[in-house]
């Protein structure tokens, strides 16, 4: 049953005698084994994905079906009825004809817009789509979606702007000087128009056009201020109106800041009304000034007709000169009889009492002499005041002393108390007659420390020469030789 003994049974042989051979798919006498072309689809078994079905050789998508019974060859999901390329699985349209499939083709329509930058690339009628509203700028009215037209539109395809006033190439929205007027549009009162930038009275009207500016009722060619409503003339022609000017027949002054009826420009001291020279030119005004026209000097604080630069003593009317510059005046070391050109007596204590002469002045007490004879302290007519009229009389030794010392005197010997009488000088010239006498200082002193004042201290006591004759000038006199204890 197996002539050639080839494992196939002779009825299914179709070379039973011959054990290379079995089979011979085309028939055509040669067995598969031995033919080239099996199924003799003159496709060689090498090449044919089907070398025993004469109706197919080829699988492109490798599915096991040839391509003749396959409705999609390729395998692309796309049939190859509908597929341009039906043997290539990366390709299916060729939009433009030609010959490279989208996928590969960098312009699918053709239009020479590469897809990359083609809004519609598969429309070779489009290609931009400024407004990104799905239609093409070719057919659409409006490019950039800005509600202009396109034919009304200076700039189309830019939605920020649509107006070019001064046709510079720069929209309105970007242009700072929309008409070209060289005025920026934030000063320009007409934006929009090249002959006109200013309306100073805000009447709609450019001041170009307008013949009254300021619209101040006074045409600008008679307006001495044209653009300005408030003023209208200038008479004294200083460039300031009338109207603003404190001094309009002054062309010298404008202003007055002080209202001091003297313009600035003249006025020393134009922010102060009680002001306006410095004749010293010291910086002081000449009413503040005491001295007005003395550089060095401008004020006089005790109105004692010299400067406080030049008096060392400012604060005192009865003081100004201090030849030795020790600090005490030279009437009062005069009076009290110190050197008045010397310094050194600044220190000197004339009285003893432990106080400096020049403390004793600052402290307004009297550096040499105290009609407290005695030193105990007090003043009392029947001790100090009987010793000093028994000094006038010319009394010494104990005829000057007994009786009349206080039990509590610190001076009782008579070459104290004499001593301390010749200290106190020419002060005891009560009434200032340049004689010390008894009947008159001596007196006046008994009586004051008595009490007595007014008249009752002066009646029949003052001499007919005196320099001091009233009872004020005579206790006032009497109170500097009595300083507080």
């Amino acid at each position: 049953t197996d002539d050639d003994n080839d494992t196939v049974l002779d009825v299914d042989d179709a070379f039973p005698l011959d054990a290379t051979e079995s089979l011979d798919a085309d028939s055509d006498g040669t067995g598969n084994n031995a033919d080239t072309d099996d199924d003799n689809d003159t496709v060689l078994d090498v090449d044919d994905a089907f070398p025993l079905d004469a109706t197919e050789s080829v699988d492109t998508d490798s599915d096991g079906t040839g391509n003749n019974a396959d409705t999609d060859d390729d395998g692309d999901g796309v049939l190859d009825v509908d597929d341009a390329f039906p043997l290539d699985a990366t390709e299916s349209l060729d939009t433009d004809s030609d010959g490279t499939g989208n996928n590969a083709d960098t312009d699918d329509d053709g239009d020479s817009v590469l897809d990359g930058d083609d809004a519609f690339p598969l429309d070779d009628a489009e290609s931009v789509d400024t407004d990104s509203d799905g239609l093409g700028n070719n057919a659409d009215t409006d490019d950039d979606g800005d509600s202009v037209l396109d034919g009304d539109d200076a700039f189309p395809l830019d939605a920020a702007e649509s107006v070019d006033t001064d046709s510079d190439g720069l929209g309105n929205n970007a242009d700072t000087d929309d008409d070209g007027d060289s005025v920026l549009d934030g000063d320009d009162a007409f934006p929009l128009d090249a002959a006109e930038s200013v309306d100073t009275d805000s009447d709609g009207l450019g001041n170009n056009a307008d013949t009254d500016d300021d619209n101040d009722g006074i045409a600008d060619s008679d307006d001495a201020f044209p653009l300005d409503s408030a003023e209208s003339n200038d008479s004294d022609g200083d460039g300031l109106g009338d109207n603003a000017d404190a001094f309009p027949n002054d062309s010298n002054e404008t202003v007055d800041s002080d209202s001091d009826g003297v313009g600035d420009n003249a006025d020393v001291f134009p922010n102060d009304s009680t002001e306006s020279a410095d004749t010293d030119l010291d910086g002081v005004g000449d009413n503040s000034d005491a001295f007005p026209n003395d550089a060095s000097e401008t004020v006089d604080t005790d109105n004692d007709g010299v400067g406080d630069n030049s008096d060392p003593f400012p604060n005192n009317a009865l003081y100004s000169v201090d030849s030795d510059s020790d600090g005490m005046p030279d009437e009062w070391e005069t009076k009290y009889g110190l050197d008045p050109n010397d310094s050194s007596d600044a220190t000197s204590d004339r009285d003893n009492d432990g106080v400096a002469a020049l403390d004793e002045f600052l402290a307004g007490t009297i550096p040499s002499g105290s009609i407290d004879l005695d030193g105990n302290d007090q003043y009392d007519a029947l001790t100090d005041g009987l010793l000093l009229l028994r000094g006038m009389f010319g009394l010494d030794g104990s005829a000057l002393v007994i009786g009349t010392i206080a039990s509590d005197a610190l001076y009782t010997e008579s070459v104290d108390i004499e001593s301390r009488i010749a200290t106190l000088g020419d002060l005891a010239d009560i009434d200032g007659n340049g004689d010390i006498d008894a009947l008159t200082d001596g007196l006046l002193t008994l009586r004051y420390l008595f009490g007595l004042q007014g008249d009752t201290l002066i009646n029949g006591v003052v001499a007919g020469d005196a320099t001091r004759k009233t009872a004020e000038e005579i206790e006032a006199h009497l109170e500097t030789l009595m300083p507080g204890l």
